[in-house]
Parts: C-alpha cells; sequence; structure tokens
C-alpha cells in the first residue's frame, strides 16, 4: 500500500456544523497489532488499584527534555476553563519539576458519559504519572448526558485544547502550544478519537493534536457497527444515549455516523494508540476498524490487546503504561 494513496473519507468540519469552538489540524504510518497477555479477568471496581500500581512500576520514560527523575509532581486543582451557559468546566494540572516548554496531556475520564471526572476511576494517578515523566498533564471535566448529548461533549474537550494554547496559559504552565496529545479511557476515548479526527491540516495549532491514545474506545457507532464482534447490550445503550437516539439506523440517527471517528479520518490525522481489552466491554473489533481506516490513509497507527475483561484505564497493566508514554515520547518529541 502506498501511505497517503487512499481518498478520505468525508470529514467533520467541526464537532458540529455551526460549533463555536475553534477550528481543528493533523499529522502521521503504520504500527500494527500487539497483543499483550497474560489474560486476567478484572473488574471495574479495581481499575484504580491497577492503575496506581501499574504507574508506580513505570519505567521513567520522558517527554523531551525531562530527566524522569522522579521528583514529585505539583498538582494544581479545580481550574476553570470554560464557561458553558451557566456551567463552569474544571481542571486538574499535573506539572513535572523540569523547566519546559513542555509537551502536554489531555486526560478525559470515563464513566459511561453519565458519570466520572477529573480525579476519580485512577485520572488523578495517572495524572500525576505523566507529570513524573515530564509530560505537563490536564485532567478535565466535561459536561454529561443526559443534561447535554453529542456534540456537546466534544467541543468541551476542543475548548480545554484551545484554552491551553492560549498565550496567558503558555507562559503559566511552561508549555510548548505545538506539542498536545489526548488519551481518554472509555467513554473519553471515544472523544479523543474525534477530537483527533475533526478537521485537517497543522496538528500544532487551533483545536487539533499530534496524537492519541484510546483505552477501549468506539470508532463506528453506525447500524453496521453492531456485527463489529459481539457488542453489549450496556454499551449499545451507552452510545444511544450519548447520540440521544433510539436506534443506530441511519435515518433516525445520522448523528452515529457523523460522530463515528473511523469515518472520518484523512492522512493528516495524528497517530493514534488503539489499546483495548479482550472479551471487554467494547469489542476489540472497534480498534481494528480505527486502525484499517487509518492504515488506509498512511496515519500512524497501533492497537495493543490487553487484558482479558480489561477496560478502560484497568487496561493499564505494567508493560501496557510503558507503551503509552514511549507513544507519547515519540509522537510529541
Amino acid at each position: 500500500m502506498e501511505w497517503g494513496a487512499t481518498d478520505a473519507m468525508p470529514r467533520r468540519s467541526s464537532a458540529r456544523e455551526g460549533s463555536s469552538t475553534g477550528e481543528t489540524t493533523e499529522g502521521a504510518t503504520p504500527m500494527g497489532i500487539k497483543r499483550s497477555r497474560p489474560p486476567v479477568a478484572l473488574g471495574a471496581a479495581a481499575a484504580a488499584v491497577l492503575v496506581l500500581s501499574a504507574l508506580a512500576g513505570c519505567s521513567a520514560t520522558t517527554a523531551s527534555g525531562a530527566d524522569g527523575g522522579g521528583d514529585e509532581a505539583s498538582v494544581i486543582e479545580k481550574v476553570p476553563f470554560a464557561t458553558v451557559g451557566d456551567e463552569q468546566l474544571l481542571l486538574d494540572a499535573c506539572l513535572p519539576e523540569e523547566d519546559g516548554p513542555r509537551a502536554s496531556i489531555v486526560l478525559l475520564h470515563g464513566g459511561g458519559f453519565t458519570e466520572g471526572n477529573r480525579v476519580a476511576g485512577g485520572m488523578r494517578e495517572l495524572c500525576t504519572r505523566f507529570a513524573d515523566a515530564g509530560f505537563a498533564a490536564f485532567s478535565i471535566d466535561y459536561r454529561l448526558v443526559p443534561a447535554i448529548v453529542y456534540p456537546g461533549q466534544v467541543e468541551d474537550v476542543q475548548s480545554a485544547i484551545a484554552w491551553l494554547r492560549e498565550p496567558e496559559q503558555v507562559d503559566r504552565f511552561d508549555l510548548d502550544p505545538a506539542r498536545i496529545g489526548l488519551l481518554g479511557s472509555s467513554a473519553g476515548a471515544i472523544l479523543a478519537q474525534e477530537v483527533g479526527t475533526l478537521g485537517e491540516g497543522p496538528l500544532d495549532e487551533g483545536t487539533r493534536v499530534g496524537a492519541v491514545a484510546s483505552l477501549s474506545g468506539v470508532s463506528l457507532m453506525t447500524e453496521e457497527a453492531l456485527s463489529l464482534g459481539t457488542p453489549t447490550e450496556e454499551a449499545i445503550g451507552m452510545i444511544m444515549t450519548y447520540l440521544d437516539c433510539e436506534t443506530p439506523a441511519a435515518d433516525a440517527c445520522p448523528q452515529a455516523a457523523e460522530a463515528s471517528a473511523a469515518l472520518h479520518v484523512d492522512a493528516t490525522d495524528p497517530p493514534m494508540l488503539l489499546v483495548n481489552g479482550e472479551d471487554e466491554l467494547v469489542p476489540e473489533e472497534q480498534a481494528q476498524a480505527m486502525h484499517a481506516s487509518l492504515e488506509s490513509v498512511g496515519v500512524a497507527s497501533k492497537v495493543i490487546i490487553g487484558r482479558e475483561g480489561a477496560h478502560g484505564v484497568a487496561l493499564l497493566a505494567p508493560g501496557v503504561s510503558d507503551d503509552v508514554l514511549e507513544f507519547f515520547a515519540e509522537a510529541l518529541g
């Protein structure tokens, strides 16, 4: 295959036509598929414990210019980054000891779009681990369903990226605005894929990002996606609630195609690391579908199939955590 020779699929110009949150821009070569073993059944209640133990044992892969010496990260809590109506959106900033300019990682929590926040479910531990590795990490809140449905959550993530690129924030957090990545877990992984494939062009401006790591992300939400593996009723229900649809049928839910990141890739999109569990809530065929779409336009993509039954942040077992850090260190330079 000649990279970039395949025409891109139709693209969304923003989270939705008429979106108020900034333009967007992208890059990349395929990296293949890896399986992480041994299979271990893991309940959701153990996710935060696994994150703590896995991240504590990670090797010190670092962002460019950082020594990963293990100095304790500084955390700035409850920083407002946007106001939507009467709701203020907050983030926690986890900053390394080393001087910048720093690459940034925006962290997007899971929770089925109905719950979760920037701290819970291992997100604080993930935030500080990235800071220990030399990145500036920002774990954000986004609005939840049913009060807000698609594309509101996408726009919240875009707002956070645009905010980080403001000169005031660049100076405040000692950032390199050209080096921003996204990591999402479960529902957050869906948002990370969506934002990563919005717009086209340079990856270092507007609301574009330079790299995306997706932990149990859904890349196809159309009726055809029901044939990808064996999606659970829980997963289907979560997606329909997010899209504000009763059924994924095209005539009843046109936003299902609009929100499906795998249908909107082009050759300027950022490299992606797609991590999925075996026999988990989200079928691994979803990761394979996104990988195939990215590969078809010459964008770097790697799939890791992790522990059996593990979902979202619970996939960050030793080894996989290192893979994630190495991915961002390489992609963001």
